[in-house]
C-alpha cells in the first residue's frame, strides 16, 4: 500500500498531461461496447471531479496505473489459484486512502479483464466511495442490512463499462454491530455467490 500512496504523490504531478487525454479516452470508452445492467442505475460522471479526486486508473495513462497493474496481476493470480472472487481492504487508521486504492484497483480490474467488478462500500461509519466519485446517493448497504432495500436495488454503474458500486448508504449507529449482524452474513454471501465470476471489493472500516 505505501508504493501505491507514493505512485499518487507522484502522480499528481502529471495532472496536466492527464487532462489533454480526458476527451480522446472518452472518445474510446464511447465506442466500446457497454454492458447492460437490467437492474442496476446508470449514472453519468464528471470528469474533473474524477481527476481532482485522484481517480487517475480512470484515465489509465500514468504513474499510477503502472503500479495498479503489478498489484492487480499479482490479485488476480492470487485469486485464480484459490478460485476466490472476494478482496477486502483495509487500513490501521482512517485516513491512510484504503478507500482511494480500493477506487482505482476495482476501475484498473474491470478495464483490463473481461469480467464485473463489485466494488462494496462497507465503511457505514465513514463511507466514502460515492464520494470520490461524485455520485449522490440516497440510499445502499445500510439500508439493505436494515431490510428496507432489496441489494439490486441500491446498485449503481458510474457510465464505466463493467464497473458497479455499492454505495454504504446513509451513517446509521451501531453501523459495527449492523455490519456482524446475522442479516449481514446473509447479504454477503449473497453479494458473493450470486454471480460467481463478478468480482467483488469490499472498501472496510478500518481497524482502529
Amino acid at each position: 500500500m505505501d508504493k501505491i500512496k507514493k505512485a499518487l504523490e507522484k502522480a499528481e504531478k502529471f495532472e496536466e498531461n492527464i487532462q489533454t487525454k480526458t476527451t480522446a479516452y472518452s472518445k474510446k470508452v464511447g465506442k466500446e461496447l457497454v454492458p447492460v445492467y437490467t437492474q442496476t442505475r446508470v449514472v453519468p460522471i464528471d470528469e474533473k471531479i474524477l481527476l481532482n479526486n485522484k481517480i487517475y486508473s480512470y484515465f489509465q495513462d500514468n504513474l499510477l496505473t503502472e503500479q495498479l497493474r503489478v498489484l492487480r496481476t499479482k490479485i488476480i493470480d492470487k485469486l485464480e489459484k484459490i478460485n476466490g472472487n472476494t478482496i477486502l481492504i483495509t487500513s490501521a487508521r482512517p485516513g491512510e486512502g484504503k478507500t482511494l486504492i480500493a477506487i482505482n484497483l476495482a476501475i484498473s480490474i474491470a478495464q483490463k479483464y473481461d469480467r464485473t467488478v463489485l466494488l462494496v462500500d462497507a465503511n457505514l461509519k465513514n463511507p466514502m466511495v460515492h464520494s470520490y466519485l461524485g455520485i449522490d446517493v440516497d440510499r445502499g448497504l445500510s439500508d439493505v442490512l436494515l431490510k428496507e432495500a432489496n441489494i439490486h436495488e441500491v446498485l449503481i454503474n458510474p457510465s464505466i463499462p463493467r464497473f458497479i458500486i455499492t454505495p454504504a448508504g446513509r451513517k446509521v449507529p451501531g453501523s459495527a454491530e449492523l455490519l456482524n449482524s446475522p442479516t449481514a452474513e446473509i447479504v454477503f454471501h449473497d453479494i458473493k455467490t450470486r454471480y460467481p465470476e463478478r468480482l467483488v471489493i469490499l472498501d472496510s472500516p478500518s481497524i482502529l
